[in-house]
């Protein structure tokens, strides 16, 4: 049997306060092969005092509690700034339904249940401050999108045949589309296709990769002004 006690990308969460994730991973073997049991712990230290202000474990409904209420402190290095657009379950309540769901279908899933729930859900943490974007553009509050296609977390999503449709909430009308395909190309509906958007922090521009097998491809999306 063997150890291996690793940290996991420490953030700042509060100006003098940082978290880290330990992870402990034991190796054992036995008759059926190699398995791998894996323990994490998060650990917020503060760099002034060098105090370690609280430990928790990945299945913790208090650290959750935490997570859940103030979502953009754990993962927003720019929340004063002057241009701000967060959305997030702490400050959006179509965010918070989101968040809900995922929740509820990790508890109820074969193999799920509560305590399963939390820990998929502090997996998350430490968020990077660059994979979540601020674009109004993604204010859950602003339009109505599905977040199948994109989100306010910069990460790889399958890639639809169709547009994805921004709609206003105030008044349900579609306000903007992005084409995340391959414009003018057969689809090949046999492999997956993956893309990532990025968009910029006010302005309508966004920058998708896409990935099919090996290969990328980038395009770039601007506001289109009809004449």
């Amino acid at each position: 049997m063997d150890h291996h006690v690793s940290t996991i990308k420490p953030r700042r969460i509060q100006n003098q306060n940082v978290i880290h994730r330990l992870e402990r991973r034991r190796i054992s073997s036995g008759k059926a092969g190699t398995h791998w049991h894996q323990a994490s712990f998060f650990v917020v230290y503060n760099m002034v005092t060098t105090e370690v202000i609280a430990v928790f474990e990945n299945t913790s409904d208090e650290l959750l509690e935490l997570f859940e209420n103030f979502c953009d402190l754990f993962r927003n290095a720019t929340l004063h700034s002057e241009v701000q657009f967060p959305c997030s379950a702490s400050s959006n309540n179509f965010a918070r339904q989101i968040q809900r769901r995922f929740k509820d279908t990790i508890v109820n899933a074969k193999y799920g249940g509560h305590t399963e729930a939390v820990r998929r859900l502090l997996g998350q943490l430490p968020i990077s401050a660059q994979s979540y974007s601020g674009s109004p553009y993604l204010d859950l509050s602003l339009f109505s999108y599905d977040d199948k296609w994109v989100s306010v977390m910069e990460r790889p999503k399958t890639c639809g045949d169709h547009p994805i449709r921004f709609y206003a909430r105030d008044s349900g009308l579609l306000k903007f589309e992005i084409q995340a395909g391959l414009l003018g190309r057969p689809i090949n509906h046999t492999v997956r296709r993956l893309v990532a958007f990025t968009f910029h922090p006010f302005e309508p521009f966004a920058i998708s990769v896409q990935r099919t097998n090996a290969e990328y491809v980038v395009n770039f999306h601007m506001r289109h002004c009809c004449t």
